[in-house]
């Protein structure tokens, strides 16, 4: 074949030569086309879950996993442990914070975070005393009273809704209840014979609050006792009861606030981090506003995604969070968390906003005391 094309007039072989050349030029061409990454397509499309940069625990993040508190951590032993041979223990007085929630503010994906927990031995028990304990209606909290029509457990077992407690938040303070009647009733038998009489309960009228302090006394006391007993209503977050009204707290929180203020400005990579953060992060129908350059706002939103093992959202297919934005955000939210204890508005502000609960406690204290001083008076009169 190469023989006869040699062989050919000189004109019929420029011919086949320039023929050969375009045919070869059209298939290099096509191939190009065809293997051209499809950039406009990638654009228009919506972002998928896939897209989503995931945050594993390593050495840099497990500080940031510990504020999680997830359930299969708490163990006994974190509340301290008690020298029966020192003390003899007469009475308990617990401060518990409600459990995992949703965020405050509309985040994107929100949909796609799973909030729900294991179905544990304790969690499977205590939805089984809810239903027969609604079924009978004979519970002390289901009447009219602050707490009346409150579900007992998060409306949805998977969904992250906002600021509501979630199943993995039911969990946590069952475990929690769980670990101290375990810890305590050998070292004060009466707690597993407690009266309603013999309990006082506060909770806020936030829903999360009191589904919280359901969970935690379910793991805690008698369940016969639970459904008798009597829960009252905190008229504040700080459960400062009749002492409430203070006029300076106000003027020294706003010094704080100031304080804070000044600190992110003097730190504008924070600051440009947060808004890019907030960005991303934020639902774009939401009212951002100043939340959406608030670290604290920020790292907020962040744990629902953090603490349920789920990516994290992205603006743009090449504008996602990335774990570095995560450890920044911590970093400096912590390093705030920290100067406030260096500030003497802080300071001043905790002990005001404290005194209420701090009074109320000794006055329980005393309380129990008394009640005990009593007893003895009876048992060996003089």
């Amino acid at each position: 074949m190469t023989f006869n094309v040699l062989r050919m007039p000189q004109s019929k072989a420029i011919h086949c030569y320039l023929l050969m050349s375009v045919w070869i030029l059209l298939l290099i061409v096509g191939i190009y086309k065809f293997l051209e990454p499809k950039q406009k397509l990638v654009e228009s499309t919506t972002i998928p879950t896939e897209l989503f940069s995931s945050l594993s625990v390593d050495v840099k993040t497990k500080r940031i996993f510990k504020i999680c508190n997830f359930p299969d951590e708490i163990t006994a032993g974190d509340e301290g442990i008690l020298e029966t041979n020192k003390w003899v223990l007469k009475g308990l007085l617990i401060l518990i914070r409600h459990g995992d929630r949703g965020p405050l503010q509309h985040v994107r994906k929100i949909s796609s975070i799973n909030c729900g927990a294991e179905n544990t031995e304790l969690l499977t028990s205590y939805k089984e005393y809810l239903h027969n304990q609604t079924l009978s209606n004979k519970v002390s909290w289901v009447g009219p009273g602050p707490f009346h029509g409150f579900p007992y457990l998060p409306t949805s077992p998977r969904q992250c809704q906002l600021g509501q407690l979630t199943m993995q938040g039911i969990t946590q303070l069952l475990k929690l209840g769980d670990v101290l009647r375990r810890s305590y009733h050998k070292v004060w038998p009466k707690l597993q014979v407690l009266s309603p009489y013999e309990l006082v309960v506060y909770s806020t009228r936030y829903r999360r609050t009191f589904q919280s302090g359901l969970a935690f006394l379910f793991g805690l006391i008698p369940h016969d006792t639970l459904s008798r007993i009597n829960i009252y209503e905190s008229q504040s977050m700080s459960f400062c009861f009749k002492d409430c009204g203070c006029p300076v707290t106000e003027k020294l929180s706003k010094y704080v606030r100031k304080n804070m203020s000044h600190q992110l400005k003097s730190h504008p990579a924070v600051a440009t981090l947060a808004d890019r953060t907030g960005r991303s992060l934020f639902s774009p129908s939401a009212e951002q506003g100043y939340l959406g350059s608030d670290p604290h706002a920020v790292r907020d939103a962040l744990l629902s995604f953090v603490c349920h093992g789920n990516g994290l959202p992205c603006e743009t297919p090449l504008n996602c969070i990335k774990r570095q934005n995560v450890a920044g955000i911590f970093a400096y939210t912590d390093w705030v968390n920290y100067q406030k204890w260096r500030n003497i508005f802080w300071k001043r502000y905790c002990l005001l906003k404290s005194y209420g609960l701090v009074r109320h406690i000794v006055q329980q204290m005393l309380h129990m005391v008394s009640l005990i001083y009593q007893l003895y008076k009876q048992i060996f009169p003089r």
